[in-house]
């Protein structure tokens, strides 16, 4: 359209500009800035439709992301996982060409786990270590006001997948819009259900597919048939003592901590913290500590009672006996699936 032209012609004319102020500029975030930009005006060219234009913004600047996990803590076993599974998937091709690897490639994974556990972290990290680009769109990117857009942005979502390959796809909250087929539901709902599934299968047969990693915290809510095209189900769980005490000794690098106040015994005050959870109580701790201080200044002591403060007011992420019930019944039925599969 003449208002999609002139929108790009704007584009243009910004990536001109911006090109020319960064050469005059040397440093590291400034070069990561041109990299990306030079990239977004390739991707800009290819989106067709205004359905892929739309998606631009869900496309993650990898470059900006710390490189072999250094913002991440997690279970290397659930690295080396999701390493496998994608790298398979996106860098050998040839391998499933032939065979009975033909036609049968994993095109999709399911990370699960509680809320605030870092799964989008990762699979930025992910993509930042394996070199992939990333489109990250949420249920919201795929809600549309007007029947029948919601199908053609299902369908714009894996056309870009393929013009970014090597990408991966991250649905966040993938139960929402992928959660089990009840009867009498509104149409609209059944027919976007429908287009992801058919577009997901078309992955199978396409050179250039995306891999599409699904997150959710209700992986028991999935429908069969994503749990059937999903057969890796990687699960993400609440830190362990040491993870948090990991996490909580990053988070306070920069800070300084009154005499006899330790990231040890702050990481044994906060069982069953997530690490969502535990950013949010050091970063209440220095609120607090801020709050006190009479006049602006950079320097601060985080002291005990700023932490016991914090840990009153930040409590662990709830979760109902029910979701815990569930989470570790789905646990058990992958577990037992793993078993399966071994034996045979």
């Amino acid at each position: 359209s003449d208002a999609d032209d002139v929108k790009d012609r704007s584009h243009n004319a910004d990536d001109d500009v911006y090109d020319s102020d960064l050469d005059s500029q040397r440093s590291q975030p400034n070069r990561i800035k041109r990299e990306h930009h030079k990239k977004m005006r390739e991707w800009r060219s290819k989106a067709a439709t205004k359905f892929e234009k739309m998606l631009l913004d869900c496309i993650v600047n990898i470059d900006e992301i710390a490189p072999d996990y250094k913002d991440v803590v997690v279970d290397p076993g659930v690295i080396k996982k999701l390493e496998d599974v994608t790298r398979l998937s996106l860098q050998r091709p040839r391998a499933f060409s032939r065979g009975v690897l033909k036609g049968n490639r994993v095109t999709g994974a399911i990370l699960w786990g509680p809320p605030g556990t870092g799964k989008t972290l990762l699979v930025r990290a992910l993509a930042r270590q394996s070199e992939f680009n990333m489109l990250s769109v949420s249920t919201a990117e795929l809600w549309q006001k007007c029947h029948g857009e919601d199908e053609k942005v299902i369908k714009a979502v894996f056309s870009m997948g393929r013009k970014l390959s090597p990408c991966i796809i991250f649905l966040d909250e993938a139960d929402a819009m992928l959660g089990a087929r009840k009867a009498g539901e509104k149409r609209h709902i059944r027919a976007m259900f429908n287009q992801f599934l058919m577009e997901w299968d078309g992955l199978i047969s396409s050179k250039q597919a995306p891999f599409l990693l699904l997150a959710t915290n209700r992986p028991f809510d999935l429908d069969p048939a994503v749990l059937r095209r999903a057969p890796m189900q990687i699960h993400l769980d609440i830190p362990t003592p040491r993870e948090r005490l990991e996490i909580i000794t990053r988070l306070l690098a920069d800070e300084t901590l009154e005499r006899g106040m330790t990231c040890h015994f702050l990481s044994q005050q906060t069982h069953l913290y997530s690490g969502s959870d535990l950013k949010n109580l050091c970063v209440t701790a220095a609120t607090l500590c801020v709050s006190d201080q009479e006049e602006d200044t950079d320097n601060r002591i985080l002291t005990r009672k700023h932490f016991i403060e914090a840990l009153n007011i930040i409590k662990p992420t709830n979760m109902t006996k029910v979701m815990k019930n569930e989470l570790q019944k789905f646990e058990k039925s992958v577990a037992q699936d793993e078993n399966n599969q071994e034996e045979e």
